[in-house]
């Protein structure tokens, strides 16, 4: 088990799908709705509709084309927005997020929301889920033209919200994201053993993990300046 000091810590960078939402809109949206559609138009069976999706999503994985609801609107001919729109219903918060980030505002932390989702994207979620009532600062990887993936993101981040790579603890279930933050620096890193509440739980994980993000809070209320990590 790792433990963090928590009076070590400064800054809470935060991921937003898979970390505090359930991951289970996106899979939905990206997954099955999308293909079908694409299908429906260009006379495809699901199957093939979603191995052709697949494989350009492989070829601009880790780009920022890759989580550009605009560019997929041109490349497949449907709407991505609304398609985002039908499946809002699914939004949700992730078990003991919005608890946590409650305890977070309380106790004085400073915390940032870190997404590779677009705005478009992100105007969705914060209707139905209010993140911006939750936190002072979300920053989307579109703002700086590049995704979290880059060493160029973590540079635009810091020069505008600066932060100390020592005293900084990322949240994120993306482990080439966590991979990329700690290339940059950032010493404290936690991932999520189940994003999405639909699939099993992740095991053969490189970085420490928890389920449920009030996992975090019990600790320090018992030893005020530790927290453990999973």
């Amino acid at each position: 088990m790792t433990v963090i000091n928590w009076q070590e810590i400064d800054t809470l960078l935060l991921d937003i799908d898979g970390t505090l939402l359930d991951r289970n809109f996106d899979n939905v949206v990206w997954e099955q709705l999308l293909p079908a559609r694409y299908g429906d138009a260009n006379g495809l069976a699901l199957d093939e509709a979603r191995e052709t999706l697949e494989s350009h999503m492989r070829d601009v994985a880790h780009t920022l084309d890759y989580y550009r609801i605009d560019y997929w609107t041109e490349y497949t001919g449907v709407n991505l927005l609304d398609l985002h729109q039908e499946a809002a219903y699914l939004l949700k918060f992730r078990p003991g997020a919005r608890a946590f980030l409650d305890w977070v505002r309380r106790n004085g932390i400073r915390s940032m929301l870190a997404t590779n989702a677009d705005r478009e994207c992100l105007s969705v979620k914060d209707s139905y889920c209010g993140l911006s009532q939750e936190v002072a600062t979300i920053v989307s990887c579109h703002d700086y033209g590049a995704p979290k993936e880059t060493q160029a993101f973590w540079e635009s981040l810091n020069r505008e919200h600066p932060f100390e790579n020592a005293r900084t603890l990322f949240i994120d279930d993306d482990e080439v994201v966590l991979g990329s933050a700690q290339e940059y620096g950032i010493k404290h890193l936690l991932t999520i053993r189940q994003p999405d509440s639909r699939r099993p739980v992740r095991d053969g994980l490189r970085f420490n993990s928890i389920d449920n993000l009030m996992e975090l809070v019990p600790a320090v209320l018992s030893a005020p300046d530790t927290l453990s990590r999973g």
